[in-house]
């Protein structure tokens, strides 16, 4: 992690990121059910859901130290993509949002069979 990550509020995840842990995550199962257990997710982090944007394939949600996008991506028919990005709101964050997102992928991976991480690489 770099030094300013200590610093900074947003945290996103990507198909290239530098850091592992924050590398898009794909699962084996169909956009529908992969909302349903997003939808879970953010029940067990006492979220409340603010939009469901069906046309973007994106859930936006506030809980009670951060706010999250998270977007569904199905390349494949059986396949779905799952990409978060957390904005925190402490001052001195020390890496909250990079420990969100590992805790909701730590998550998502006990309810949808996981496939791997970062597949379609550039």
């Amino acid at each position: 992690m770099r030094f300013r990550d200590y610093f900074t509020n947003d945290f996103e995840t990507g198909e290239s990121h530098y850091l592992p842990s924050l590398r898009t995550r794909y699962y084996r199962c169909r956009n529908e059910e992969a909302k349903e257990a997003v939808m879970k997710v953010i029940k067990e982090e006492k979220g409340q859901v603010k939009a469901v944007l069906d046309e973007h394939h994106e859930v936006f949600f506030h809980a009670p130290q951060y706010t999250s996008t998270i977007t569904l991506i199905s390349p494949r028919m059986s396949e779905t993509a799952i990409d978060i990005k957390i904005t925190t709101y402490k001052l001195i964050p020390r890496g909250l949002g990079k420990k969100i997102i590992e805790r909701l992928y730590k998550n998502l991976d006990s309810k949808l069979p996981f496939k791997g991480v970062s597949l379609y690489k550039e």
